[in-house]
Formats: C-alpha cells, structure tokens, sequence
C-alpha cells in the first residue's frame, strides 16, 4: 500500500472544530484502509484507528498558530518516510524539493481579507502570500471549489465532502429553529443570523430557537435565550443540523460552503448570503425552497421567515434536483479519485 502523509492542522480536537477539519478527518477516515496513513496535526487532535497521528504543540496565540507552526510541521515531517505528502494548508516553510506533493486549497485568504477588519484583515493578507508561495511550490494542486480553482491555477476540483446520512433516530425540532455554525463577529457574521431570528421571529408570529455550533471563547457574544455548542465532534454537528427547520449561513466569504453542502445532504433547507461557494452551489442546484440565496442583507429575516413557514413544502422536482447534485459532487469527491491523484503523481515522479 502506498504510504502517504496529511498535513492537516485544522482537525477536530477538544476546540471548535470547523467544516475544513471535519472534512479532513472524513477523508482520512475513508483512505484509512486503502493506504498506510500518517497524520500531522496539533496535539489533541482527534485519532483514527488504523492511523498514525504525529503531533505538534499546539500555539497559543495567532501568530504562533500561522507562522511558527509551519516550521514545527517540517520538522515532524522530515522524520516520515513516506510516497506522497498532502497538505491542507501551512505548507509555505517546506522544501520544494524531496518527497511529491500534493496540495488542497481550502479557499483564498484574499478573499478572506476583503471580507475582514482590523487584525484580521492584515493577518489573511499576509496568510495570502504565504498561500502565494505554496501555489509556486506545489505543481499538483487541487481546488475546492471555482474561486480557488481560478486563483491558484489548479489542475482539478475535489469538493470538501463525504456522504452525509441524515440520522435515523433524530427529527426535526417540534418548536420551529435555526442552526448556524460559526461565530459572532467576523466573515461568518453570526450577528446577523442573531437579527435575523429576532425579527424573522416578529415576522411569523412565534418564538424561533436559535442553536450555534461555534468557538467556545464566542459563547459569551450570543444572547442567552440561544443555544452554544462547542467542541462538538462530527457526529454531533450532524445531529445539531439534523434537527433544525433551517440552516442559515450569511458569511461573506466561503470557498465551497459544508455546512450549506450538509444541511441540503440532511434534507434541512438553507438560507444563505452571496459568496464564490453558495453561489457555486446554488448553480448546480438551482434557488428555491431547499437553498436560497440572499443579495441584501435587509432581507435576511424575510427569507428566513419564508424558509420556515415553507419547508415542508419542497417540490419533489426540487428534492430530486438537488440529489442529483449531491450526486454528483460526492463522485467529484470520492476517496477514489483522490488515490488515482497519489498514483498520477508518482508515476510523474518516476518519469522525471
């Protein structure tokens, strides 16, 4: 079996672990099987039977987390023999030369940076060049979604997605609720879907819940009638979608969207803003009751307001549409194809 290396460093832990983690942790979980797997992670990062974590401390602060811990990932790296290295990110410090690389790109931190303030801002900016050296670095890169796919001229698109199986032991929520998954302040504008609820509230008549899958430091920001949840595992996330009448997501920036990807797999409508991945989404599916896409944000709360009045009511030509998609972006994603992205670049390592 081929012998290959994740540098993943976003991976579900005792944290908040994003939709780029849990993604991560799925794929690996599927290739664990199929290949000799090794994972290069954060300590506390969660295990894989059948695979080997190695890891590395975890930072305690930003600068530490995106600029000293690439370094501490070569050197653990340096210590592995293995046919292939796959990246996930935070790969900038490491050599060009030595083991064949294959490198995934989660999205543009330009992109990010236009859609944060302050510290924030200035930290995607330079994250930006650093994803600038590892497009210069990497001549097999893989792209997400169309946005990274144009910016880093990549060879191919893998959407960041497994199947996802709606639970059969959870149903919807008897009071009528909204999940978001995210944070308050930032890109992902959790301030927003707070409005939102409030008003959409107003709207129908009635009490609407409001369930968050977010950091733990966040908690405090949200409002006490909602529910925080934070360090969830996979499953757990799952379940929080599972059970709510509408996810909404009105970040400013995604590069493919999971949680939209998952809720619309669970059959639990969405309401999303206008970004490179919903609308990549929304192309393939189509805009109706299931995924809706909202252009002003003053609209936000009449939608969701429509969303949960509505439903139920989803056209079975809608319902299949949108299977068909999923379909199709799950064969796009198969743990398959990305063993015959390993063997090619061997193969044209060995022609070299």
């Amino acid at each position: 079996m081929l012998n290959i290396a994740f540098l993943c460093l976003e991976w579900p832990s005792t944290v908040h672990s994003g939709g780029v983690a849990r993604y991560a942790y799925r794929i690996a979980s599927a290739l664990a099987s199929q290949v000799n797997l090794t994972v290069v992670t954060f300590e506390d990062g969660k295990p894989i039977r059948g695979v080997r974590m190695v890891y590395i401390p975890r930072p305690k602060s930003r600068f530490g987390r995106f600029y000293l811990a690439p370094f501490r990932a070569r050197r653990a790296l340096k210590m592995l023999d293995v046919d292939v290295l796959h990246s996930f990110g935070d790969d900038w410090a490491l050599s060009r030369s030595g083991t064949p690389r294959v490198r995934t790109f989660l999205g543009s931190s330009l992109s990010e940076a236009r859609s944060s303030v302050g510290l924030r801002k200035l930290n995607h900016y330079l994250l930006a060049v650093t994803e600038l050296i590892s497009k210069s670095s990497t001549k097999n890169r893989i792209a997400i979604g169309p946005d990274s796919y144009t910016r880093f001229d990549c060879h191919t698109l893998m959407p960041p997605v497994v199947e996802v199986r709606r639970p059969t032991d959870i149903l919807p929520s008897i009071e009528r609720s909204v999940v978001f998954v995210g944070s308050f302040a930032g890109r992902k504008r959790g301030w927003l879907v707070e409005e939102a609820v409030e008003r959409a509230g107003r709207i129908v008549g009635e009490n609407i819940q409001l369930t968050v899958v977010g950091p733990s430091a966040d908690a405090s920001s949200w409002r006490s009638t909602t529910t925080h949840i934070s360090g969830a595992s996979d499953t757990e996330v799952i379940q929080t979608i599972a059970r709510a009448w509408v996810l909404l997501a009105p970040s400013l920036y995604e590069g493919f969207g999971i949680p939209v990807f998952e809720a619309l797999s669970l059959s639990v409508p969405v309401v999303a803003s206008s970004n490179p991945g919903t609308d990549y989404l929304s192309a393939l599916m189509g805009e109706g009751i299931a995924l809706k896409i909202v252009r002003d944000d003053n609209d936000f709360a009449l939608a969701l307001a429509g969303s949960i009045s509505v439903r139920a009511h989803i056209s079975k030509d809608e319902v299949t549409r949108v299977q068909h998609s999923i379909s199709a972006l799950l064969v796009q994603a198969s743990p398959s194809r990305l063993l015959e992205e390993y063997d090619r670049v061997l193969s044209a390592t060995v022609e070299m």
